[in-house]
């Protein structure tokens, strides 16, 4: 059966979200909806009334949140526990904010560690600019789509779904600029285009776009975006077509996200300074720009082994 939440932290639970959606971006408010409802299902579980809880008692929800597994009887990721507890000390600092208390409980409960790791969704320069190449021969109008789309990404870092929420008056191809109005957090930015990227958007402006909205038939209620469609149906188009791009050139199949991650890889390697990559990426903070650091370290074990004058020998070896 179900859990459902009692009257007075249902009310609790709607004042919250009215009061964080201006804060967080679209995706962000939809993954705090769930990691709150579990905090309030566990609060009215233990009897407690949120005005009255202690530091004691957050750190039972810790605990309580530590001891949870998945559906495949394994313990939670410390990256899931780390959620939970951030949705909770956000809906604690409401509370603070609205004058209900006087102080943030979890202020007090230290987050798990969680090692941050790039991905491997990351081409080389080479197979960047061979996939880059491949979806600018492609000739219909979704293929062509997929390119600018792609060239936007590189050339930014944009997540995708920044990237979807974008509008035409949100590219300035003179000054070469993005206007990003919900970052992640809620929290707008600038983003800068390549000379290559900006021609690239220039003509889809002018000339593509018109194309690229013919192609759809019915309503549109995201006709008003740069791309046309939201967020979920661009990630699927951009996926079908890289596969089908990556297959051709036999690459590693890479996702939209993969575009970020080999942007801050080549740019690194390429001697780019790192607070320069923190804001061409819009990390608020340079620790989360540094995990790039950890490619060139692999780089450099394998650099190691190959020009290492101490080798071993397979052939003839006893």
């Amino acid at each position: 059966m179900e859990k459902v939440l009692s009257a007075g932290y249902t009310e609790l639970y709607e004042e919250f979200l009215a009061w964080q959606k201006p804060r967080v971006s679209q995706k962000g408010f939809i993954s705090l909806k769930n990691l709150v409802v579990q905090l309030l299902l566990w609060l009215q579980e233990q009897d407690i009334d949120p005005l009255c809880l202690t530091v004691q008692e957050a750190l039972e929800y810790k605990a309580a949140v530590a001891s949870r597994v998945t559906k495949e009887g394994k313990p939670v990721s410390a990256g899931t526990c780390r959620n939970l507890l951030k949705g909770a000390r956000s809906v604690f600092r409401f509370l603070v904010a609205s004058g209900k208390r006087k102080s943030n409980p979890f202020i007090a409960v230290g987050f798990p560690r969680t090692e941050e790791r790039i991905s491997r969704n990351v081409l080389t320069e080479a197979q960047m600019n061979a996939l880059l190449e491949r979806l600018r021969e492609f000739t219909n109008v979704e293929n062509y789509k997929t390119h600018v789309v792609a060239e936007l990404l590189y050339a930014t870092g944009l997540r995708i779904g920044e990237a979807a929420s974008l509008k035409p008056t949100d590219i300035d191809t003179r000054q070469r600029r993005v206007h990003v109005r919900q970052g992640k957090g809620g929290t707008p930015r600038v983003a800068f285009l390549t000379s290559y990227a900006a021609e690239v958007l220039e003509h889809y402006i002018s000339r593509g776009r018109e194309l690229v909205l013919g192609t759809y038939r019915g309503p549109r209620p995201q006709g008003h975006t740069l791309f046309c469609v939201g967020s979920p149906r661009l990630i699927h188009e951009m996926r079908d077509t890289l596969r089908e791009a990556c297959r051709d050139l036999e690459l590693p199949v890479i996702t939209c996200h993969g575009f970020r991650h080999s942007l801050g890889t080549h740019l690194l390697r390429g001697g780019c300074d790192m607070r320069h990559i923190q804001v061409i990426l819009g990390h608020e903070k340079l620790r989360t720009t540094q995990i790039y650091t950890q490619v060139d370290k692999e780089d450099v074990k394998a650099s190691l082994d190959a020009h290492h004058p101490r080798q071993w020998k397979k052939e003839g070896s006893l």
